[in-house]
C-alpha cells in the first residue's frame, strides 16, 4: 500500500529535525527572552519525534489494516507541526511589516524635526 522505504525515510529525517528542534528549545529555555520560543519549539521537536515513532512502526508492520491508523496519527502529527509553523511564520512576517514602518515612520519623523530646527 505504502513504499516502506520513503515512510522510513520520513521517519528518519522528523527524528533527525526533532532532535535538533528539541535541543533549540531546551537551549532558548535557558535564557528568559527565549522561553516562549524554547517551549514551541520543544513543543514541535516533540510533534516530530511521534512522527518518527508513528513512522518506524509503520515501516516496520507488515498488516496494512493496523497501519492505517498509524499513518493517520502521523499525518495529524504532521498537520498540528505544520499549522504552529505557519502560525509562527504569519507572525514574524506581521511583526517584520511593523517593525519597517515603524523605523521608516522614525526615520522621517527623525528628518522632520532635523528640518524644523535648522529652518
Amino acid at each position: 500500500m505504502f513504499d516502506k522505504h520513503q515512510v522510513a525515510d520520513l521517519g528518519r529525517w522528523a527524528g533527525f529535525v526533532g532532535i535538533v528542534t528539541l535541543i533549540g528549545g531546551i537551549l532558548s529555555c535557558i535564557s528568559i527572552v527565549g522561553i516562549i520560543h524554547g517551549i514551541v519549539a520543544i513543543i514541535l521537536g516533540l510533534k516530530l519525534r511521534s512522527v518518527k515513532s508513528y513512522a518506524d512502526q509503520v515501516a516496520a508492520d507488515p498488516d496494512d489494516a493496523s497501519q492505517a491508523s498509524r499513518i493517520n496519527l502521523m499525518i495529524n502529527d504532521l498537520s498540528s507541526y505544520f499549522k504552529i509553523q505557519g502560525i509562527l511564520m504569519i507572525i514574524g512576517l506581521v511583526l517584520a511589516v511593523i517593525g519597517i514602518i515603524a523605523i521608516l515612520s522614525s526615520a522621517f519623523f527623525s528628518y522632520l524635526v532635523n528640518e524644523t530646527l535648522y529652518y
